[in-house]
């Protein structure tokens, strides 16, 4: 039962974001702004979920709930915007999107290439897009059931310009993202601000201790390139800023565990500072 229901919602997502593709844009961001207005208002799990990992950063007064449903939003605009990416034109890309740190991205990737370590924020898709026209890009993705949406992802990620390393849960990918990074000097991109495999480092963030994949640090250190943070803002009138950081190291240090977990929390801490700029764009929707 718990297959098809999985299959269904697949089909479900195949199809809106082929109608999404025919639609102006206005309407479609209207259209998934209802959605997740109404999936605000009905599903009380999620809510609550939402609602715990922003009250550290929100506090518990009367800006916690509009922030809790702004997030609804802010995740329907990234599912509106990341249905109709592929058929933007690079000049309108260009248009929208302020990118503030080019000169970093310049500098590590002159050098042969770094890790960029970003969270579940606003669309980082666009500044994917963005990324790959200027550098050369590879992003790990996580294979998503039923099979045929996440090869409609891949296929999306692929036409944005990106090499795709699939992700399986419990599979060790470090290696393959190393060899990776070895071979090509591409500047790899993950998503870090979630543990899937439950065996992650822990972390202080808003004064609670969670876990992160130790994957950005190690991967840095064992192909000897520089670890940045990152960040993806969704701005007004369908605009996007994406930021990128310092490096928070340079693939130089030792490999030992005290190591990993000094540079996972620095990561954490560069994620506190991007996630209080605008809590409402953090994709929160699992526990943390």
């Amino acid at each position: 039962m718990r297959g098809l229901r999985v299959r269904l919602i697949g089909l479900a997502y195949l199809i809106m974001w082929r109608i999404t593709r025919w639609m102006p844009e206005r309407w479609a961001v209207g259209m998934f702004r209802w959605g997740f207005d109404r999936s605000w208002r009905k599903n009380e799990t999620q809510r609550a979920i939402v609602t715990e990992n922003l009250r550290p950063i929100v506090g518990d007064g009367p800006g916690l709930a509009p922030a809790v449903r702004a997030a609804f939003h802010s995740y329907g605009r990234y599912w509106a915007e990341a249905f109709r990416l592929q058929d933007m034109s690079d000049a309108e890309l260009e248009s929208r999107i302020d990118f503030v740190g080019q000169e970093i991205l310049d500098e590590v990737m002159a050098a042969g290439g770094a890790v960029l370590g970003v969270p579940h924020l606003g669309n980082w898709d666009a500044a994917g897009r963005y990324v790959a026209k200027r550098w050369k890009l590879a992003a790990v993705v996580e294979v998503l059931r039923p099979k045929a949406l996440f090869e409609r992802f891949v296929a999306y990620r692929r036409a944005l310009g990106m090499t795709i390393i699939p992700l399986h849960r419990g599979e060790e990918v470090t290696r393959r993202c190393v060899e990776h990074i070895k071979a090509t000097g591409d500047l790899l991109a993950l998503v870090c601000d979630r543990d899937l495999s439950k065996r992650g480092i822990p972390v202080r963030m808003f004064g609670r201790t969670t876990s992160m994949p130790a994957g950005p640090a190690v991967v840095a250190l064992r192909a000897g390139v520089p670890l940045i943070p990152g960040a993806t803002w969704q701005a007004p009138d369908g605009r996007w800023r994406f930021r990128a950081f310092p490096p928070i190291a340079t693939g130089t240090e030792p490999e030992t565990p005290e190591e990993i977990r000094r540079i996972m929390q620095k990561l954490a801490t560069v994620f506190e500072d991007i996630l209080r700029e605008e809590p409402e764009q953090w994709h929160a929707f699992v526990p943390y």
